[in-house]
């Protein structure tokens, strides 16, 4: 008598059962980590949200090990990897770890004889994973799609030998549908996580925008109406400090003022900056020579601060842009990185060219960024610093973004900081197709 559960077709003398109908609804539960990421990661992503993901998936794993697509005898199939590979490349290789120590636990209990395998197995994975996970945040989709079906061929090679040795050869038709599933699966969570993260990205972008174009309007209409009254003030205490019948605490406190109608000239000027329309420069700059200029204007600072600056410059780089501009922005940044040292320390800037880009590293040993303090900067009104405005870096990274470069920045709390910054080169054969002067 056949049994009324299962549902069959012959095609080419192989029976699709209904294992194909269990692989879908095994579909399904690996839904539930693309709509947890778009649940969770609507509005922000911190450590509870990352916790709760992890969760999601952990229920994905657990559901799909213990309701897996049975055959015959011993042999099923579950879509353990993707929670997996999710778990390792979108949240942190240590939680990975812990993911992979649960599937060992819970396959020994199952069947005992397999625990050296799983371990042969899963910790070549795991070693293969954590080394990958700094790679694969650069991946484009398709790079990531390849990625992840690459790992599905020794597991499908895998399957095919368990299966030969139990001798249910009329399985490997079911083989070949755990494999498109699979495949199919993978690629479906790894979309919808990417474009999850693109719309997040687009939405931080938007409210950037419309924090800047509101800084722009209110710096176009107050930012000289403050400067000039403000310009009067400090003329007028200068005079005044300049008496000689002051007592030590009335110049002291004269001191204190100047200084601050100094920063706030400074913020002004910040405003201004963002106010300007944006005009693209043609100019050929040596950014050999930038640095070496910007080196000898902050020297004398960074040796007030106790701060020891030194310089590694390849010669003959030469990038497109506005020089003045690229100027404000390395000078922001090693400020930025000798105010981050307060009780001394060295500063490094490197400048090198790879794969025809012209990079330039400043390094610090500051008191370096946390991971939350990073997904920050460039924000209006964000700074690590007691007085400062955050407008600084806001600006240095649309001037870098209007000269076609890009910003890479490494931190550790208490382990310092590196800015990398990134520019096309302009090759030595095109210098005298530009007819603009190199500055």
């Amino acid at each position: 008598m056949s049994n009324p559960i299962r549902v069959y077709s012959v095609v080419g003398g192989f029976i699709v059962y209904e294992f194909v109908a269990e692989l879908a609804l095994h579909f399904f539960v690996m839904m539930m980590i693309p709509l947890s990421c778009f649940i969770l990661y609507r509005r922000c992503m911190d450590t509870k949200t990352t916790i709760l993901f992890a969760i999601a998936n952990f229920a994905a794993l657990f559901l799909t090990m213990s309701f897996p697509a049975n055959i015959s005898g011993n042999i099923h199939f579950d879509l353990k990897f993707i929670p997996l590979f999710i778990v390792f490349f979108y949240i942190r290789p240590a939680i990975g770890i812990l993911f992979v120590v649960f599937i060992i636990l819970f396959k020994s209990l199952v069947n005992p004889s397999e625990v050296l395998f799983l371990l042969l197995n899963y910790g070549i994975a795991s070693v293969i994973f954590i080394i990958m996970s700094t790679f694969y945040k650069r991946f484009s989709f398709m790079q990531k799609i390849i990625f992840g079906a690459c790992f599905y061929i020794p597991i499908t090679l895998t399957r095919y030998l368990a299966i030969v040795r139990s001798g249910d050869t009329d399985e490997i038709l079911n083989l070949i549908w755990f494999s498109i599933m699979s495949a199919i699966t993978l690629t479906m969570v790894i979309y919808l996580i990417e474009l999850n993260n693109i719309q997040l990205s687009m939405m931080v972008q938007l409210q950037n925008s419309d924090k800047m174009n509101a800084i722009s309007q209110l710096a176009a209409s107050v930012a000289h109406e403050i400067r000039n009254p403000m310009t009067s003030v400090r003329g007028f205490l200068q005079l005044i400090k300049s008496d000689n019948n002051l007592t030590e605490e009335q110049g002291m406190f004269i001191s204190i003022s100047l200084e601050e109608l100094k920063r706030t000239d400074q913020i002004i000027n910040d405003f201004l900056s963002l106010a300007r329309p944006e005009t693209k420069s043609n100019e050929l700059i040596s950014l050999t020579k930038t640095i070496e200029e910007v080196f000898s204007f902050m020297k004398p600072y960074a040796n007030i601060s106790n701060v020891l600056i030194e310089c590694d410059i390849e010669q003959d780089l030469f990038i497109l842009g506005n020089s003045h501009e690229m100027k404000q922005v390395l000078i922001n940044i090693t400020k930025n990185g000798i105010e981050a040292m307060q009780s001394g320390g060295s500063l490094t800037i490197k400048v090198y060219q790879s794969d025809g880009e012209g990079v330039v590293d400043i390094i610090d040993q500051g008191i370096g960024l946390s991971e939350q303090q990073l997904t920050q900067l460039g924000q209006p009104y964000y700074s690590t610093k007691t007085k400062g405005t955050g407008l600084g870096l806001m600006i240095s990274f649309d001037i870098i973004k209007r000269m076609n470069g890009e910003y890479k920045i490494k931190s550790k709390e208490r382990c310092g900081t590196t800015f990398s910054l990134l520019f096309p080169l302009v090759p030595a054969k095109d210098y005298r197709g530009i007819s603009t002067k190199i500055s």
